[in-house]
């Protein structure tokens, strides 16, 4: 299984659209958080509209699953046919365990402290914009970064996990290059 993962796309048509396209060989889409609305603090650009993009993602032919960002409200929801207001979703998968939340609640330890409870083995968020992969005490992190607003330098990115090759890739979705890779072993 292939899962593309994509998280603060804030509006911008034209990211993830792009995203989409390098994620089309995916089995399933996760995004965690922030799909639409820009924040007070990020610039608005261009490419920057939230109607249309929730037009494109109504389309999209496979499974996505949204963790609750914290520029998402109950007002976006009523544009989409998927649930965004969920803050943690649970994916389940060939023995792991993927926990999906924007990154904006709970830091490292605390994460650490429920996947110890809970066992889960990945922690999905984005809130930052900036790409990680990162492993700790049997608990792996990722956070794709953020393919419209990237933040501390980084280009615009995603993250692909492919269990059939065991391995999690940070993707640049303007060269379409790989920027940060790491195998899954915990």
């Amino acid at each position: 299984m292939k899962i593309g993962i994509m998280s603060d796309t804030h509006g911008d048509i034209k990211a993830f659209s792009t995203a989409f396209e390098i994620l089309e060989d995916t089995d399933l889409l996760i995004h965690c958080g922030d799909i639409f609305y820009h924040g007070l603090f990020n610039m608005i650009k261009d490419s920057y509209d939230p109607l249309e993009l929730a037009k494109i993602v109504n389309a999209v032919k496979k499974p996505i699953i949204y963790a609750k960002g914290n520029c998402d409200s109950e007002v976006d929801q009523l544009a989409l046919d998927f649930n965004i207001l969920d803050p943690v979703r649970i994916f389940f998968y060939d023995g792991n365990i993927l926990y999906i939340h924007h990154g904006d609640k709970k830091g490292d330890n605390e994460l650490l402290d429920l996947s110890k409870k809970f066992k889960f083995n990945f922690s999905l968020s984005g809130h930052t914009h900036i790409p990680r992969i990162e492993k700790k005490g049997g608990l792996i992190f990722i956070n794709p970064g953020s393919p419209s607003l990237p933040k501390a330098g980084f280009p615009p990115t995603i993250g692909k996990i492919d269990f059939t090759d065991n391995i999690i890739n940070i993707i640049n979705i303007d060269s379409r290059e790989v920027v940060k890779t790491e195998k899954i072993n915990i």
